[in-house]
């Protein structure tokens, strides 16, 4: 099977001497972009057989609260059933991004990935988010 490549604001590369699945986001984008890339992203995880995820948002600078509600509602909730363990998702992000309050209030506390078959993270350094990504089972 041949994937397709991603549309132009995307990049995905899979490093296997990692285990890892690089995604990095080009632009700012849409909700529908959003979207379509997610999308686009879980057929290359599922191709890998990929559960660890370093999802790079530091050109896309829009976390908002519709997006996060999609990304819980439609779009987590298909990981499990599609790759059929828990999926680590490790997002590097820009350090303002994480100062401001809309894109906070976006991100779940930890608490909400107890009890659910994926679990995310924020970080600033791309190495710190590799070695997280690393130290998941």
């Amino acid at each position: 099977m041949t994937l397709p490549a991603p549309p132009d604001f995307l990049t995905i590369s899979f490093r296997p001497d990692l285990n890892i699945l690089v995604v990095r986001w080009q632009r700012l984008i849409s909700l529908a972009e959003m979207q379509q890339g997610y999308l686009h992203l879980l057929e290359h995880a599922a191709y890998h057989n990929c559960r660890h995820w370093l999802l790079d948002g530091r050109r896309r600078f829009n976390t908002d609260r519709e997006g996060a509600q999609w990304m819980v509602s439609t779009f987590l909730p298909l990981l499990h059933p599609r790759l059929g363990q828990r999926t680590y998702l490790a997002y590097l992000l820009a350090p303002v991004t994480l100062r401001e309050q809309d894109a906070d209030a976006a991100f779940p506390p930890p608490a909400y990935f107890l009890d659910k078959p994926f679990l995310g993270e924020r970080f600033v350094e791309e190495g710190e988010a590799i070695s997280w990504l690393q130290h998941q089972p």
